[in-house]
């Protein structure tokens, strides 16, 4: 029997062998490269392992109304929704950018597997983000400027909101910006689409985090497993199981030994009527920290959970059952 509590934003539910917890879940001109998404270059390619906070990074000049972006660490919390970005003109004015509707879009970036950043990361570089709860990445904030600017320096202050900022940055970043005269105006940040046959705008929100349920495992993340196999049964009043998909990151740096390879795990998932089956093997052992599973789905009416936890079974590497807790979270 499974029995469950509500809290505030979730529940927590007990099965034999295991713990469950669900909770609701970073133009024109000369300078418009600096502009389109600057400076990823620099920073990505050495820090988007535990997440690159602007610096000089961010575009240092800019004209009212330009479109900016700014790296702000690494987060697989980070919302637009959420965020607080103000900024403060040369005359003390502040412009509430959310608020404004000039924020265009919080999402997060991977980095190519083969990178040298990747391949070469020190032990620090490599468990930064994971001990954070998430795999490396790299997160941008876009935002179009206010047309009203007045000229003469400027601060940009950006609070995520999150505790899962793998950057080490301070919760409120402030980064200074010199707004030059000039009327500047908001970049489509176009590409040329080959389906349209024509430049296309970006669609921001296509970069942003689609519905879906988070599952990690254990109390403090050194457990080691073996095989986990898991199902979870679908609302089909509120879920299509042909929406579903199943995304697990791996770690594909160094492991705190300096090994390649010692979180390599094998996952195959599957649905019967209306149950996900997810089936994990680790035949030489990996931590639960480096175990994140996300069930990808559409969006649910009214923020209803869609997947619930019917069967958790865990074993260690020579085969034997152990209990850990299973933790969901749910985000629209």
């Amino acid at each position: 029997m499974l029995s469950s509590a509500s809290g505030s934003r979730g529940r927590s539910a007990h099965l034999p062998g295991c713990t469950v917890r669900r909770r609701a879940a970073c133009h024109g001109s000369a300078r418009a490269p600096l502009r389109r998404l600057a400076g990823f270059g620099a920073c990505l390619l050495v820090l988007l392992l535990h997440g690159c906070a602007a610096v000089n990074t961010f575009p240092t000049v800019a004209r009212a109304g330009d479109t900016v972006s700014v790296l702000v660490g690494g987060s697989a919390d980070a919302r637009k929704e959420a965020a607080s970005i103000v900024l403060t003109d040369a005359q003390g004015v502040q412009w509430d950018l959310r608020s404004l509707g000039l924020v265009r879009s919080v999402f997060s970036i991977r980095s190519d597997g083969r990178a040298r950043g990747l391949f070469d990361a020190t032990t620090l570089e490599a468990m930064s983000p994971w001990a954070f709860g998430h795999e490396p990445l790299q997160t941008v904030v876009v935002a179009d400027l206010p047309a009203a600017l007045p000229a003469g320096m400027a601060t940009l202050a950006v609070e995520l909101n999150v505790s899962d900022n793998s950057a080490g940055a301070a919760q409120v970043m402030t980064l200074g910006l010199e707004i030059i005269p000039g009327a500047g105006q908001h970049d489509a940040l176009g590409y040329f689409d080959v389906a349209a046959g024509g430049a296309t705008a970006t669609n921001f929100a296509r970069l942003e985090p689609a519905p879906h349920t988070e599952l990690s495992f254990g109390a403090t993340g050194a457990e080691v497993i073996g095989a986990a196999s898991l199902v979870l049964d679908l609302d089909p009043g509120v879920l299509d199981p042909g929406d579903i998909n199943v995304y697990v990151p791996e770690l594909l740096s160094r492991d705190a030994g300096g090994a390649f390879g010692a979180a390599q795990r094998m996952v195959y998932w599957r649905i019967d009527g209306g149950r996900l089956h997810i089936d994990i093997v680790a035949p030489q052992g990996i931590a639960v920290m480096f175990l994140k599973v996300y069930v990808l789905h559409a969006n649910t009416p009214g923020g209803i959970s869609p997947l619930h936890l019917s069967m958790a079974s865990f074993y260690d590497t020579a085969g034997f059952s152990i209990n850990l807790p299973v933790h969901l979270a749910d985000s629209p």
